[in-house]
């Protein structure tokens, strides 16, 4: 909602359509209006009103020469136009020199408010004095500049100049700028201010600050002050910058203390340094509508910085992740290069120094009805080792710093739909894999007991065989509920069959490991050309069967919503001897069972549940729900669940409650059913002040934290964009 500048000063327009419609004007007023015929001179008083096409002018007094193209209204002079409005005490417009001058003026339209002493100009050039732009509505907290003068040039219609401003926080002035040039596409400002207390931190105070350096760059600072840390100073930077060939957008944020605090052994067995910092940056840019590049980048000069100096960013990347592609989609096919490189010695990385890749996507294969695709890759990979080993091989067996092998792979697979009924649909598939593997270093997952090398070179061949079955069908009930707001009620149901062979030579331990089979308890991927952990493949025949159901209802609007969906799977293995369990234990060949559930049946009522079970005993193996309770804009209540077996058992609730238009009361309450204890709560009320600051007062407790208090408070003042 950021004006354009154009049309927020709309002097420019205003005079320019005077000087067209000078000569017809409309002139109305509650008094007769008087009419000079020797001066050519119109009189209106008394709620005058000059109407020129889209533009009213209205004023106590309004005075009109013919013959000069002469207006001056005096007296409570409101000028509207195209939906702005403009306050004045006094109006002068000379149409024959098209040069105006105005006394006292106000305008605004969000988020922007204008007031100045007087203003004067041309069509083309407006100058303001002694004049007052706020950045919101006016107001004790309302940031704002107060500058002698003020130039905006119709010719560049997005920026206005400054000179000799003052920036300030309501009527307190922060700091002073000869001159200063103000980009309207872009809010003027970031500030974001969190203050507290915490047993190791001490008082504190954490500030990022962006001001405007042009329409595409916001560059600022951070800066944070902890009485028992020390000082912490960085730059930072927002950018974004859209044309009709290209577009890119991109963050960096930064920050380097000198930590007074005692060294410490971080939780990758690492001991910190003195001097610690952080550096993110992320960027995209896309060219066109086919190449696009994508980039993040994270320093951390140890595992904890970000706990300990920007939680926000810990909490949302808790392992730094360096890594940049740049692809091109063309009409069937996506050519990529992608490169993964370390982010520091605390956490193993799987770097790709680089992957390039060329994905054809299906392609009928001429008039068979059967469709094919394929990729093609070559890929420089390496893994450096870390002590302690943080997956837990025993050190040992490591004789070499890092593992390392060049790859080159090429894919493809082949499927044809056959229709077997209207509602049921056969798909026999095959693919192929074919890798090549060089240059290969010590690899210490396919070391055997006796810490044996794999090959330097091999070569392996992967076959995949099997067939898709689906089947569709639908029901319609007249089912009226206005409680729930059901009109009608809709059921789709798909079975599914999906069978998989894979044959290989039996190569892994000749195989320098590093795209490992990460561990994952949702349902695993069966397609061949999409497994990611290349070099761990195992041969094995796995049958999933499933049944899929989805309910609906006809929005009060246009289409339907989903009220429901549930969906069922059962993985059978029928050759278990290949197939490794996560927990270790012998593979069975009922594998496991998976639920799926979503509830959506009204808009204040929330639903979803996964849940993975071990078949033989239907023993849970994973659950994780999330239930929502809304009640419309007054608040709103969540609780989630999160269990592993044997390993993971957590329990969150978080409430928000809205208790006026400016104060809003919110809890963030965890427990660890292990342990039977609340490891975390947060209270606390946010708050807004006028339309652009929000500030909020949090109380936070845990319990048994290695790198936080028990306790801390925090005060965080933020500006609205």
């Amino acid at each position: 909602m950021l004006i354009n500048a154009r049309s927020f000063f709309i002097l420019t327009l205003l005079f320019v359509q005077l000087t067209l419609c000078a000569t017809l004007p409309e002139l109305s007023s509650i008094d007769p209006i008087e009419y000079d015929e020797k001066a050519q001179r119109l009189i209106a008083k008394n709620d005058a009103q000059l109407q020129l096409d889209q533009i009213s002018v209205k004023a106590d007094r309004i005075t009109y020469y013919r013959e000069y193209s002469l207006a001056d209204a005096t007296g409570n002079v409101v000028i509207n136009a195209q939906g702005i409005r403009l306050l004045a005490e006094r109006l002068s417009y000379d149409g024959e020199n098209k040069e105006f001058a105005m006394d006292n003026v106000r305008t605004g339209y969000w988020p922007y408010h204008l007031s100045a002493k007087s203003a004067g100009g041309t069509n083309n050039y407006t100058s303001f004095s002694e004049t007052t732009l706020y950045y919101g509505t006016p107001g004790r907290m309302t940031p704002n500049i107060k500058a002698n003068s003020v130039n905006f040039n119709s010719v560049n219609s997005s920026t206005i100049t400054f000179e000799k401003a003052t920036v300030r926080l309501g009527r307190i002035p922060i700091f002073y700028i000869p001159s200063y040039t103000h980009y309207f596409n872009e809010a003027p400002l970031h500030l974001d201010a969190t203050t507290g207390s915490d047993s190791q931190l001490g008082v504190y105070l954490q500030t990022t600050s962006l001001g405007q350096i042009n329409p595409s760059l916001r560059a600022g600072i951070n800066l944070d002050l902890y009485t028992k840390r020390g000082f912490l100073i960085g730059p930072a930077a927002q950018y974004s910058h859209s044309s009709k060939s290209h577009s890119l957008v991109g963050a960096f944020s930064s920050g380097i203390i000198r930590d007074s605090a005692d060294s410490f052994i971080d939780n990758n067995g690492e001991e910190t340094s003195s001097t610690r910092g952080f550096a993110e940056w992320r960027h995209r840019h896309q060219i066109g509508k086919r190449f696009e590049l994508g980039t993040s980048l994270s320093y951390w000069s140890d595992s904890e910085v970000t706990q300990d100096f920007r939680k926000p960013y810990f909490n949302k990347n808790r392992r730094p992740d360096n890594f940049t592609e740049a692809s091109y989609l063309g009409d069937n096919y996506l050519v990529s290069a992608f490169g993964r490189f370390a982010s520091g010695n605390f956490h193993l990385t799987q770097q790709r120094i680089p992957e390039v890749r060329l994905d054809v996507f299906p392609t009928p294969l001429w008039t068979t009805g059967a469709y094919h695709y394929g990729s093609a890759s070559y890929s420089l990979l390496r893994e450096d080792f870390i002590e302690p080993f943080v997956n837990g091989i025993n050190p040992i067996l490591i004789d070499a710093e890092y593992t390392q092998y060049q790859r080159l792979e090429m894919n493809y697979s082949i499927q044809r739909p056959l229709r077997l009924k209207d509602w049921v649909t056969l798909t026999p598939l095959a693919s192929t894999r074919l890798t090549h593997y060089q240059k290969q270093k010590m690899d210490t997952t396919a070391a055997d007991e006796f810490g044996l090398s794999p090959n330097n070179k091999t070569s392996r061949q992967i076959h995949s065989f099997g067939f898709d079955l689906e089947a569709r069908a639908h029901a319609n009930y007249p089912t009226i509920n206005k409680v729930w707001g059901i009109n009608g009620l809709r059921h789709t149901l798909r079975p599914i069959v999906k069978y998989r062979y894979y044959l290989k030579d039996n190569k892994n331990n000749q195989i320098a490991a590093i795209e490992r089979r990460a561990f994952d308890l949702s349902r695993p991927i069966i397609d061949l050309n999409d497994m990611r952990y290349s070099d761990t493949l195992n041969p094995t025949q796995l049958l999933r069967i499933g049944v899929e159901n989805l309910y609906q209802t006809r929005s009060e609007g246009y289409g339907s919503r989903n009220l429901a969906s549930l969906n069922v799977y059962q993985d059978v293995l029928l050759d278990t001897d290949n197939y490794e369990r996560y927990d270790n234990q012998p593979s069975e060949s009922l594998h496991a069972s998976w639920v799926e559930l979503m509830l959506r049946p009204a808009p204040w009522l929330r639903f979803d549940m996964s849940a993975r079970f071990k078949t033989k005993d239907l023993t849970i193996e994973q659950l994780m729900t999330r239930s929502t309770l809304i009640n419309g804009e007054t608040w709103q209540i969540g609780l989630s669940t999160d269990m592993l077996r044997k390993h993971i058992n957590q329990y969150r609730i978080d409430f928000i409650c809205k208790l006026s238009e400016r104060y809003a009361l919110f809890t963030d309450v965890r427990f660890d059913g292990q342990t039977n204890e609340f490891t975390h709560t947060r209270i606390g009320i946010n708050t807004k002040i006028g339309n652009l600051w929000q500030l909020i007062y949090a109380l936070t407790f845990r319990n048994n934290t290695s790198r936080e208090s028990d306790f801390s408070f925090t005060v965080n003042l933020r500006l609205n964009q």
